[in-house]
């Protein structure tokens, strides 16, 4: 059995081939239902709504579990919650239209629209490289992100105005809330409206009708983490991820998508990739590939979060098929994998399409000689998305160890490893365009897991700054981690992002590595979003401060 095998914590309802059924996606409906049973065995499940188009007509919309618990009001097709990173679908869709109506030029630079902007490789910008991430700007932007009363967002322009890039533009894809944010501001000036209500008044246009907002309404789902309410501040960079919605105000979107005329046909079309980005693509706003779907035809997709809400969207213009789920607790991550894993089910009971095989389906995999010379080349730091682990040889072979645990790669026949907690996948260590990169490849689809660290030496003048740092937050600011930790380590050092509470796998957020680039300045290294950004160091008058992505971070070793 192939069916979403590739989805972790799921295997148990993936035994035995489903039953037909007549149209109406009951199949879908009652395993999205087992899914998240299995989810409350393992997390305090609270609200769940989700919504499935076929070939343009809502086929099944509905929510699961409880929109605010305590006033007892349930979660329905109709809850609204907080989109987050979704916003940027309707930011990307607003410039696509204004380009198409001659109103923007998407080959300009985007120092012609903000002239402040004076980083060096600014001027190399182009606002098309904005829509898929390839502008080489820093990813994130702290200072005030969340709160009751957040800054206003046009003045980040200014901000990040001398903020090194992360790598010069179209170097690799490199996620950007910033670069969402300035192409609001863009599109900002050349209205004639504030850009909330041009970018909503664009989504009536284009997609017939939706309910969306940039202010949340009475009766929107309350915000849960751990199982206890927490409140939901508002974000401060609105043309990233500020928009406000249900399920069933993303239907039109979905509807739109799968027709796949016009903006969308645009906002389809693949941009331009490196080497070092694999089989990752992006069109305009929209993530096109994803392991699970690439069975499907073409795909289009993306994911939200805010401080307690969760949001994923999946469009398959080639079968007709779209969902959108939204959440309110801060443990649905897997939000994306509840998408995916509704469409395979959808694809399977309507038109008899599964999952194509995979390494893990075989009985066996060969296992390969190997040289422990050979696996000594590989030992060293590896920086991930938001990790860094290590490759050791144990035991005669080789282990990836992180903070949550470990996992060991067995060479295989024919090169490269297997993986020992994922048998689809198919590891890969080489070097790739000047780095020293692990890759994934699952169903053809390779992915870049981390690239190497350097080893350095760490400098005394670094070393004395080691320590427990807090944000020198504002009074109505909201700090999504607890403290940042400075510490070195055998290779160079590393900046750790704590959790404000322990959750069962990990009390980390984010752990970077960094380079040093000289007595004051370091970047955190890799390739791909927040690698590359500055960290600069200071002398304050009450001990070492740091400054990271807007933040200030003050030493509070107590």
């Amino acid at each position: 059995m192939r069916r979403r095998s590739f989805l972790a914590g799921t295997a148990a309802l993936a035994c035995g081939r489903p039953r037909r059924v007549e149209p109406g996606f009951g199949e879908t409906r009652d395993t999205v239902a087992a899914l998240l049973d299995a989810w409350r065995e393992k997390m305090p499940v609270v609200g769940l709504s989700i919504a499935l188009v076929d070939r343009g007509e809502l086929a099944w919309a509905t929510g699961f579990g409880m929109a605010d618990r305590e006033a007892r009001q349930p979660a329905t097709a109709d809850t609204v919650y907080a989109i987050g990173s979704l916003t940027k679908i309707y930011t990307a869709l607003a410039a696509v239209r204004a380009a198409q109506a001659g109103r923007l030029d998407l080959e300009a630079p985007l120092q012609r629209h903000l002239p402040q902007l004076r980083a060096l490789g600014s001027d190399a910008i182009r606002l098309r490289q904005l829509l898929c991430h390839r502008s080489g700007l820093v990813s994130d932007w702290h200072r005030g992100s969340l709160g009751a009363r957040p800054p206003d967002w046009r003045r980040v322009a200014d901000e990040v105005a001398e903020e090194p890039l992360l790598a010069a533009p179209d170097s690799w894809y490199a996620y950007s809330n910033v670069g969402y944010t300035l192409m609001g501001h863009v599109l900002d000036d050349m209205s004639d409206k504030p850009y909330q209500e041009h970018v909503l008044d664009v989504a009536r246009l284009a997609l017939g009708g939706s309910g969306l907002g940039f202010d949340p309404p009475p009766g929107m789902a309350a915000s849960y983490c751990a199982g206890q309410r927490e409140h939901e501040p508002r974000l401060r960079l609105q043309p990233a991820a500020g928009m406000f919605g249900s399920v069933l105000d993303l239907v039109p979107l979905l509807r739109w998508l799968l027709a796949g005329e016009g903006a969308a046909a645009a906002m389809l079309t693949p941009q331009s990739a490196g080497p070092l980005d694999f089989d990752e693509r992006w069109g305009l706003g929209l993530a096109l590939q994803h392991v699970g779907l690439a069975h499907a035809g073409r795909v289009a997709w993306h994911t939200g979060r805010t401080f307690g809400h969760r949001a994923a969207l999946f469009a398959l213009p080639d079968r007709g098929l779209g969902v959108a789920v939204l959440a309110n607790f801060r443990e649905a991550g897997g939000v994306e994998d509840l998408a995916a894993f509704a469409l395979q089910t959808a694809l399977l009971e309507r038109d008899g399409l599964d999952l194509p095989p995979s390494a893990g389906d075989a009985e066996a995999r060969p296992r390969a000689p190997f040289d422990p010379a050979a696996l000594q080349a590989h030992v060293g730091r590896y920086a991930h998305e938001f990790d860094v682990v290590r490759l050791a040889v144990e035991r005669g072979g080789l282990v990836s160890r992180a903070e949550i645990g470990k996992t060991a790669l067995i060479p295989a026949a024919g090169g490269g490893f297997h993986s020992a907690d994922n048998p689809d996948a198919h590891v890969t260590i080489a070097e790739r365009a000047g780095h020293h990169v692990v890759t994934s490849t699952v169903r053809g689809v390779e992915t870049r897991i981390g690239v190497r660290c350097p080893f350095e030496h760490v400098p005394e003048d670094w070393l004395r700054r080691v320590g427990r740092y807090t944000v020198d937050a504002g009074p109505d600011e909201v700090v999504a981690f607890k403290a940042a930790h400075l510490t070195a380590v055998e290779g160079g050092l590393e900046l750790r992002l704590e959790l404000p509470q322990a959750f069962a796998t990990s009390s980390t957020l984010a752990r970077y590595a960094l380079i040093v680039t000289g007595p004051h300045e370091a970047r955190t290294f890799g390739v791909g979003r927040g690698k590359g950004q500055r960290v600069a160091a200071f002398d304050g008058p009450e001990g070492p401060e740091l400054a990271w992505a807007g933040y200030r971070l003050l030493r509070s070793d107590a």
